[in-house]
């Protein structure tokens, strides 16, 4: 029996959440002007019955008054195996998160961010965070943005005009035989 030659990662289609509207948004999050020490979770994806094992996860924010330096935005992905119930307070639609205000608590049933934009002292630019591999543990998932700068994000005059965003990028790796 032949062993492979070589291994390769193929990109699909990716999620992408924003505000509704915007340029290649595909589920809606609305990010536009949360305010710092806030919070905000987007509307549910599919993954699919066969997702993927891996996907790469992009962290994207456009700052409005320059925040202090090294303050954070905390990517949180929550995931379940049914719609009807979701972890740390999560709904499932776009909205404030968490209802009752009280992100501590629910922060510990998300676990540890799944990326984190540690912010520069640069105002009204778009910032982000190299991609990082996530492995979901569930089918459907929830982003979940929180807001640990000094500053809202940038508050725009139309959906279409916003470029803060979360994506989600299906990575299929494959076992390649030479020709």
């Amino acid at each position: 029996m032949a062993l492979p030659d070589y291994f390769k990662a193929e990109l699909g289609t990716a999620v992408i959440w924003g505000e509704a509207g915007a340029s290649g948004v595909t589920k809606t999050l609305s990010l536009d002007a949360l305010a710092s020490g806030s919070a905000r979770m987007g509307a549910v994806a599919d993954l699919g019955a066969q997702m993927e094992d891996e996907y790469l996860v992009i962290l994207i924010i456009e700052t409005g008054t320059a925040p202090t330096m090294s303050g954070t935005y905390d990517l949180y992905l929550a995931c379940t195996d049914a719609q009807s119930r979701y972890p740390g307070g999560v709904s499932g639609s776009d909205g404030a998160w968490p209802s009752d205000g009280d992100e501590d608590q629910w922060t510990r049933q998300l676990g540890a961010p799944v990326a984190q934009l540690i912010v520069t002292n640069d105002g009204n630019v778009i910032q982000m965070q190299n991609p990082v591999l996530w492995r979901p543990t569930g089918r459907y998932v929830v982003p979940v943005v929180d807001n640990n700068t000094d500053q809202a994000v940038r508050d725009e005059a139309t959906a279409t005009d916003n470029d803060s965003r979360v994506i989600l990028v299906p990575r299929r790796l494959l076992i390649q035989d030479a020709a």
